[in-house]
């Protein structure tokens, strides 16, 4: 990191009017002038900041997903912050057993800190929280829980930008660390509509990208990503896996008028767990409108093909094409932040299935109600149809009622209200319901389950620098 801010520090912008040769191509299309903000970051917000149009880069092509911040929590300075969680959470049905269910209370204390840095070429952040959370009725689920998170954007040149970052997380059951609004995503990355039951989940992603403004309308870029899922203490009777998933894309995109760009994109998807694995093409055209640093709307389509390899699914190829494809839209403004989406695509199976063909639709809105209080809503819900199973189901599976279902389907809603007194007090507290239908399975194997958390932190900062 050191290196790439001493890289980045030399490269300065060539003089406004160079000398011209006369013998040069005047038909050739010159790149933009140097701009005050970099493709696919998110910077400081400054209404009066009309000098760049350039898109940010969608989740698909490796850039930062939608946040639900409001428009003055996205602005950065030089940070060092720092401060300790305290929870407490109540699940009715941690495990989820569609019979038998038992519930539990924990509690948790997540110390955390965090450090920003921002200047003209280069925003970076680096937060870690690190606690332990105690059951009531699981005590051998008494474990620490640790999150790493690590975001930095750097202009190497007046147009060429580079994003490198890494999540890594080690939690059992609940984990709110508190770490801020902010959003890292990437190609590759969790599957979100698929819950495991409770245990120790140990999990990576790094995500690295890069895009190149050659032209005046025109931005090239590649992405690459690695998210590995591994799971330990997992419960007497379920069955889960442990998964990597290995991304790579690049894309290309033309500006059709200012903040709307289209393009198209190639995407390769490496999945393994195991018992299996996938190899998925993946052929988009790209289209992303970005207007006022308020709005933001992206959709995407195309045909993707697979290559499946282990234990496959009912009335499944070995190989296939399909249509992939969807679109996702935010807005924010200084008290407001919504977002929704639909996607239909390839994904893997979160310790739960193998590969799946994932369609997932969500939305979320957070309103500042009163100066100090803040609420959310959330909503969501997935269809994961198995392309490959992790164990086929046999007989004697099917007598031990563990057999792997076909397909899963996930409905999700929440709630959550949110108290800051000052700058170093906060409280938040939420319902979230969620219900699991198990698909090809013996028996009634769906389960359901209601959380319960409250969370009250003390935050400081302390300003670096000048």
């Amino acid at each position: 990191m050191a290196g790439l801010q001493l890289f980045s520090a030399g490269q300065n912008p060539a003089p406004q009017n160079p000398a011209q040769d006369a013998s040069a191509d005047s038909a050739r299309t010159a790149p933009a002038a140097a701009l005050s903000a970099m493709a696919g970051m998110q910077g400081e917000y400054d209404a009066a900041d009309t000098s760049s149009d350039l898109p940010n880069i969608p989740a698909l092509l490796g850039g930062a997903g939608i946040s639900s911040a409001f428009i003055p929590e996205l602005e950065r300075s030089n940070y060092l912050r720092g401060g300790v969680n305290v929870g407490a959470t109540y699940d009715s049905n941690p495990l989820l057993a569609s019979t038998g269910q038992v519930s539990n209370t924990s509690e948790s204390i997540f110390p955390n800190i965090r450090i920003e840095e921002s200047s003209s070429r280069m925003r970076w952040t680096l937060g870690y929280a690190g606690g332990l959370t105690v059951n009531q009725n699981f005590t051998s689920q008494n474990e620490g829980s640790h999150s790493l998170n690590f975001d930095s954007q750097y202009r190497l040149s007046p147009h060429v930008n580079l994003r490198v970052a890494e999540n890594f997380s080690m939690t059992t059951g609940f984990f709110d660390a508190g770490n801020g609004t902010g959003v890292v995503g990437g190609s590759g990355g969790p599957n979100v509509s698929l819950i495991a039951p409770l245990s120790t989940q140990r999990s990576s992603m790094t995500t690295v990208e890069t895009n190149y403004h050659f032209a005046l309308n025109d931005l090239i870029g590649g992405s690459g990503s690695f998210y590995d899922l591994n799971f330990t203490n997992v419960p007497v009777g379920t069955q889960l896996t442990d998964s990597e998933t290995a991304s790579g894309s690049a894309f290309w995109l033309h500006r059709i008028f200012r903040g709307d760009w289209a393009g198209t994109s190639y995407r390769f998807d490496r999945i393994t767990f195991n018992g299996g694995e996938s190899r998925v093409h993946s052929f988009y055209a790209v289209d992303t409108l970005d207007l006022s640093h308020r709005f933001t709307l992206t959709g995407f389509v195309g045909p993707q093909y697979s290559e499946n390899q282990g234990s496959l699914a009912a009335a499944t190829a070995p190989t296939s094409w399909s249509v992939a494809g969807g679109a996702e839209g935010g807005w924010q403004s200084l008290r407001t932040s919504l977002s929704a989406g639909y996607s239909r695509s390839i994904s893997d199976g979160a310790g739960v299935l193998g590969t799946v063909r994932l369609q997932n639709i969500h939305a979320n809105f957070r309103r500042e109600l009163v100066p100090g209080w803040a609420a959310a809503l959330n909503a969501s819900h997935g269809t994961n149809q198995s392309l490959i199973l992790p164990a086929p189901c046999n007989p004697k599976v099917k007598e031990e009622g563990v057999c792997t279902a076909s397909s899963i389907n996930l409905t999700s809603a929440g709630i959550s209200l949110e108290r800051n007194v000052g700058k170093s007090i906060g409280l938040r507290l939420g319902y979230n319901h969620d219900f699991q239908e198990q698909l090809g399975v013996p028996g009634n194997p769906d389960a359901s389950r209601n959380r319960f958390f409250v969370t009250l932190s003390y935050q400081w900062a302390k300003p670096l620098g000048m």
